[in-house]
């Protein structure tokens, strides 16, 4: 029995670092920021085969692509690495000499179950294991650019020691993207929760030669309330539980995508341009149907404060030219899928005005729900509860059981 446990738990660990780019079809568009990095793309070239030894640079990132996953390191110069690997041997013993001796594969899945893990340094040999190396490879697919070598290696150096470990959100690409690039990420756990939570294809860009314009050519336009508005502003309105976001075209004209089951049932195009009602709203939610449409800034305001260009000072990329905003936000007009987390109207803005599929709102309500849903204590609270359940209603068979334990275990390993 406790072989076979092990087995799986091997296996999950393997899973967990799979490469699913090749699994999920091609998101259109440039990668998402949450500041930090972009999706990895596919990469077109055969996987490196073990040759003659690679000269490689202090602080350069190494990756070893296996059958199922691929491995992270940080070079530190005189054929040393250092990486991150889950291992159980610092959290038991203090003996250096044990500790840096090769993890098995039972130290390694006890340190994924037990979420302990070990930042050590080997040789380049040990660490590849008899599979080529990539080095690098993730500058190609990253927004940031790389920090300075000897940079890099400084900050692997200073890692070096007991860890802890989570599959999804602490694991060896975390540590090499946090050295190298100065935020912590993984792209296969992106590319995993993308599978999972199917995410919605983004807009294509088009050709981007069409949008050079130049950069403040736009007339500020002065309301009766005061504000100062240009063609390819980006306006916001807060709402009681969310906020709303629009692409200012010019004219009191404000481009703005919002869920409506209308343009997915009806081509009456009298009918689709009337205001947005409450039941076309939530029913296009509930179908996921929305429209990208253009509106009077009072009708898209609907009586609240608009807020211009705030995102400017949370985005990390910089706006793209105010003619290049509206020409994305017009071209994108008519009947869009909608998806309340994973393509809303500020996935819609900042592909306009940044060129990235993101959503702040979205970031956050994942990590409030990821504290409040994956965390040990949860885990541990439904293993009891799924064990009372079993005892009060006599339901112990093999296949509840397996369920019982199923549950807060993935739980745990999420968390």
């Amino acid at each position: 029995m406790l072989d076979t446990l092990t087995f799986l738990l091997e296996k999950l660990f393997l899973l967990a670092h799979i490469k699913l780019s090749s699994l999920l079809p091609p998101l259109g568009g440039r990668a998402r920021a949450e500041q930090p990095l972009a999706r990895r793309p596919e990469r077109d070239e055969c996987p490196p085969q073990p040759g003659p030894p690679q000269k490689f640079q202090r602080g350069d990132l190494l990756e070893v692509p296996r059958t199922l996953f691929t491995h992270f390191g940080i070079y530190l110069g005189d054929n040393r690495v250092a990486h991150l690997i889950p291992d159980i041997l610092p959290a038991l013993t203090a003996d250096s000499w044990h500790i840096q001796e090769m993890v098995t594969n039972t130290r390694l899945v006890l340190g994924v179950l037990c979420k302990r893990a070990t930042v050590r340094v080997d040789s380049v040999e040990d660490f590849a294991y008899g599979a080529g190396i990539l080095l690098n490879a993730m500058d190609r697919a990253v927004l940031r650019s790389a920090l300075p070598g000897e940079e890099v290696a400084r900050r692997a150096e200073r890692l070096v020691g007991a860890v802890s470990y989570s599959l999804l959100w602490n694991n060896c690409e975390h540590f090499v993207t946090y050295c190298r690039y100065g935020a912590a990420q993984s792209l296969q756990t992106d590319q995993l929760l993308a599978l999972l939570f199917i995410a919605t294809p983004t807009p294509d860009p088009g050709d981007e030669g069409e949008e050079r314009e130049e950069e403040d050519g736009g007339k500020r336009e002065r309301r009766s309330d005061g504000k100062s508005l240009r063609r390819g502003d980006l306006l916001e309105v807060p709402r009681t539980l969310f906020t709303h976001f629009g692409i200012y075209l010019g004219g009191g004209r404000v481009a703005h995508f919002i869920p409506d089951i209308l343009p997915a049932v009806c081509r009456d195009q009298n009918r689709i341009r009337r205001m947005v009602t409450n039941s076309r709203l939530i029913l296009g939610v509930l179908a996921k149907h929305g429209s990208v449409r253009v509106d009077s800034v009072e009708d898209f305001a609907y009586g609240s404060e608009i807020l211009i260009n705030t995102m400017d000072k949370v985005c990390s990329l910089p706006a793209l030219p105010a003619d290049a905003v509206a020409q994305r936000a017009e071209r994108a007009q008519g009947h869009v899928s909608y998806s309340l987390l994973w393509y809303n109207c500020e996935h819609y803005v900042m592909y306009c005005r940044y060129g990235t599929v993101t959503s702040y709102q979205t970031f956050q309500f994942c990590k409030t729900a990821r504290k409040l849903l994956l965390s040990r204590r949860v885990a541990k609270a439904t293993a009891a509860l799924c064990a009372c359940l079993l005892l009060c209603l006599d339901a112990v068979t093999a296949c509840t059981a397996t369920l019982a334990v199923l549950l807060p275990f993935l739980i745990w390993m999420a968390a």
